[in-house]
């Protein structure tokens, strides 16, 4: 049976329409049912799993309902009952304008993620928290959005230097 010149077209569009889901990460919103800033559509890492002596970049992609026009991206991990904050990401080192319009798709890029520091815990949860600081004087900064995972690693646990 001869292969149409349709079909090969239709099955590099499918598998770059599904590609990106099949390579992301687990994730699940921090406050279990999400959030009215908006939706994130997946999440993932590169390299994929995280080797210790890696530097990684999480990809963070989604849609916004809402606008932020200041403040950061924060990265926390929970090791046992213990949470470390490692890292923080302000809002203009990862978007144009240093702000993420409304009605628009997002991308965070987190590149050098903090991966290799905790020791004698067998499962580490990430926890990625979008802060918006541009609340008036009155008000604390505000968690936006938020999303937990766990970082697929090569080795069955990171340990520290």
């Amino acid at each position: 049976m001869a292969m149409s010149k349709i079909q090969p077209v239709l099955l590099l569009f499918v598998s770059l329409f599904f590609l990106p889901a099949l390579c992301s990460i687990d994730y699940e919103y921090c406050d279990k049912s999400g959030y009215d800033f908006g939706n994130v559509s997946y999440v993932d890492i590169t390299p994929n799993p995280v080797g210790k002596e890696d530097k990684a970049t999480l990809m963070i992609f989604g849609f916004a309902k809402n606008s932020i026009h200041g403040g950061y991206v924060g990265v926390s991990v929970k090791a046992g009952e213990t949470t470390y904050n490692v890292a923080r990401y302000p809002l203009c080192v990862l978007v144009p304008g240093c702000y993420i319009k409304a009605e628009s798709k997002f991308f965070l890029p987190l590149k050098n993620l903090p991966h290799h520091f905790i020791e004698d815990e067998s499962k580490n949860v990430y926890s990625i928290k979008l802060v918006d600081t541009d609340v008036g004087l009155i008000e604390a900064p505000i968690v936006r959005m938020c999303v937990e995972f766990e970082l697929p690693t090569s080795a069955p646990t990171l340990i520290s230097a």
